[in-house]
This record gives structure tokens, sequence and C-alpha cells, in this order.
């Protein structure tokens, strides 16, 4: 009997070893696994980080790139023009560098494709650049400016387009990533259980130490999540970085075209100021309710600037005219309210959102239309005219008219307001009309701010 009980603990002995022993291999591999787990998700979602962070930077150069390529355009000085040549190539190394960098993150064969459709762009971008900035260099600026409109838009589109391919790319790596690591958390979940059975029939020390194995993966799926949700507000800094660099890139280009009318800018200010106040004081007296929301406000005041951009086809002879134009000078400038229309769809298609884009284009095109239908470019009339075109039709002649001009001096205020007043019906809606008269404090308070 005693040798029977003697062979049982012995038996029962080895078998609770056995197991302690099998119970602590568990918990050593388990452990290799945790770490080895947050090694590789942490590497793997920094890896994806640093990949959008180079994608964005290769945009925000382009963006810059762009503004240098205009203002080499426009300036006629050969010193400001050298300092833009200057300045451009610099950004094109850098182009080139950021590419490289974001080349060398290493990529899948989809991802390959898309890098190659990226460069390619690129490369036809800063070609056709290298044409533009010859064609300034012969002395046709216009000539120069048309054919950045035309030529390096769908470039920068199909920039952008890849772009956002390959952003959606590294976003599956990262939830696929996640993914993984959920999966991998619950299998080590349960071999910490199954560590924890084995072990329980050893030692107590053995016990403790899984349940702390237990802890210590909750702590490293939340160091991880909190990981993740920095990452994410990173990202969302950085997108909104990247649409004030969109909408400095925007009132650039718009400067930039009113610079070549002798203005100083504060025109645009002006008249996006003034947009504002009519439109947020129609929609306080209930009228247009349909349309004039708080977003359609924001997007009509921010597309503003872009109402003449049109003039970039317009000679410098024409537009800097102090005399009365000729029929056929009137009919050149006449063009740049379907001409700015064209350049909206092209240069902001892939960059903007849609509901901007077409706020823009209509305020572009319709801003000389008349309420009767004696305007231009398409004769509409009443409320066929887009609102935002009216809006701006009020806010653009009221600034002409108190503005000095190099074809006639500055109207006072009280003469300009009684002719916005009398043409309301003719050539504006007359509901606009008399909401910009009675805001008279207003507008007189944003000419004091913007002089």
């Amino acid at each position: 009997m005693n040798k029977m009980s003697k062979r049982t603990s012995i038996k029962v002995f080895i078998v609770v070893l056995v197991m302690g022993i099998i119970g602590t291999v568990c918990i050593g591999i388990l452990k290799y696994d945790i770490n080895r787990l947050a090694t590789n998700y942490e590497e793997n979602i920094t890896t994806a980080f640093e990949t959008k962070g180079y994608m964005d930077s290769v945009q925000k150069l382009l963006y810059s790139h762009q503004s240098m390529v205009a203002g080499h355009i426009v300036v006629h000085d050969e010193h400001r023009k050298d300092m833009y040549s200057y300045d451009e190539t610099v950004c094109r190394e850098d182009i080139k560098r950021t590419l490289n960098e974001l080349n060398n993150m290493g990529f899948n064969a989809e991802g390959e494709v898309l890098l190659k459709d990226i460069q390619d762009a690129v490369d036809g971008y800063l070609s056709r650049v290298d044409d533009a900035i010859a064609l300034s260099r012969a002395g046709d600026a216009n000539e120069a400016g048309i054919y950045i409109v035309e030529n390096l838009s769908p470039y920068i589109k199909s920039v952008n387009e890849s772009m956002e391919k390959l952003e959606v790319l590294v976003s599956k790596q990262i939830s696929e990533g996640r993914r993984r690591m959920d999966n991998d958390i619950l299998i080590s979940r349960i071999s910490a259980i199954l560590s924890i059975g084995a072990i329980i029939f050893t030692v107590f020390v053995g016990v403790l130490t899984s349940m702390r194995l237990t802890v210590d993966l909750e702590k490293y799926k939340t160091d991880l999540e909190r990981n993740v949700e920095a990452q994410k507000n990173e990202l969302m800094e950085r997108n909104n970085k990247l649409i004030k660099i969109q909408d400095n890139t925007v009132m650039g280009m718009a400067n930039l075209i009113e610079s070549r009318d002798l203005e100083t800018g504060t025109h645009i200010k002006r008249t996006s100021a003034y947009v504002g106040i009519i439109a947020r004081e129609a929609k306080a007296r209930g009228l247009f309710t349909n349309t004039l929301t708080d977003s359609y406000i924001e997007l009509l005041v921010k597309a503003a600037p872009m109402h003449d951009v049109g003039k970039i086809i317009v000679p410098d002879h024409i537009l800097q005219k102090p005399g009365k134009l000729t029929k056929e000078e009137f009919e050149i400038m006449k063009r740049h309210a379907s001409e700015g229309g064209r350049i909206v769809k092209e240069v902001l298609s892939g960059v903007e959102e849609t509901d901007y884009i077409d706020i823009a284009f209509d305020v572009a095109t319709y801003h000389h239309e008349w309420w009767n239908g004696k305007g231009y470019p398409s004769g509409k009339k009443e409320d066929d005219i887009p609102l935002s075109a009216r809006i701006m039709a009020v806010a653009d002649v009221f600034d002409a008219l108190v503005s000095k001009r190099c074809y006639k001096n500055a109207f006072p205020v009280e003469a300009s307001l009684k002719i916005i007043k009398e043409e309301g019906g003719t050539h504006f809606d007359p509901r606009l009309a008399d909401i910009f008269v009675d805001l008279r404090s207003e507008v007189e308070k944003i000419m004091e701010e913007t002089q």
C-alpha cells in the first residue's frame, strides 16, 4: 500500500512537474509573442504614417510649386523672375527628393504601380512647367498662363487621384495590421488561460505570473490603441493644414490676377466680406432658405475671390487701359467670364470639394449677368441666374464704383449706394440690392478695415 502510494505520488509528482514545465514554457513563449507582436505592430504603424507624411509633403510641395510658376509668369521684372526661378528649382528638387523617399518605403505590387503613376504624372507636370517658363522667358506671359491652365491641371489631378488611391492602400494596411493584432491577442489570451490552468497544479507563483502576463497583454493593447488614436489625430491635423494650403493657393491665384488689374488685393477682401453680409442678411430675412445654408454661405465667401480669375486671358493693354474700351476690346474683356468658369473647373477639379467648385464656377461665369437679361456671357435673367452670381454682382459693382480705377475716379459711398438701389430690378436682383443698401453701416466698416 505504501509502495503503491509512493508510486502514485511519484507519478502525480512527475505529471504535475511536467505540467508545470509545459506551463512555464508556454508562459515564456507567450511573453515572447507579446513582445514580438507589440514591436512588429508599432513598426508597421510607424512606417504607414511616415509614408502618409511623405505623401502629404509631395502634395504640399506641388501646391507651392504651382504658386512659384504662376509668380514667374505674372511678373515682368527679370530680377523677380530670377528669384522665382531659383525658388522653383529648389522646390523641384524637394519634390524629387520626397518622391524618392516615398519610393523607398516599400510597397506591394499595387503600391508600386500607383507610385509609378505618381512619378510619371509629376515628370509630365515638370516637363510642362519647363515649357511654360520658356514661354514666359520669351515674353509671352498670357500664352504661358493659358498653357499652364490647359496643360498642368491633368497632371496635378492625376497625382491627387493616385495619392488618394495610395492613401486607401496605406489605410488598408493599417486596418489589416490591426485585425491581425486582434486575432493574435485572442490567441494569446487563450494561451494565457491554458498556461494558468497548467501552472495552477504546480506552484502559486506560476498562477501569479500568468495573471500578470494577462494584465500586461491588456496594457499592450491599450497602449497600442492610444498610439493609433494619436496618429489619427496627427493625420487630421495634417489634413487641416493641407486644406489651409489649398485655401492659400486659391487666394494666391486670385491675388495674382488682381495684381495684373493694378489692384492691391483689397478688392478681393472687400467683395468677399460684402458677399458674406449680404448672404447672411438674406437668410435672416427668410429669403432663399432652400439655398442659403450655413455651409453654402461659407463656401460662397471662400469662392468669391475666384470671380475674376478669367482675366488671366485678357492682355495687359486692355486690363490697364485708362480710357474707354473699344467694341473689339470689350468683346475680349467679356470673355473673362466664361473663361473663368472653365479655369475653375479645370484647375480645382480633384483638388477641392464638388460643392465649392460648383459655386466658384457660377460666381466666375455669371457675375456679369443682369437681372433683366442684358448681361453676359449667357444673357440669363432673374432667378435663372445662380444666386451666388447675383450676390457677387452687387458686391463687385459696388466695390468697383467706390474704388479708383485706371479709367475712372472713385465714387462717394452715398452715390454708389444710390446707383445700386436704382439698378435693382434692371442690373441687380432687387431684393439683394435693397439688402445691401440697408447694410450701409456694415459696408462702411468693411471699407475702413480693408483700406
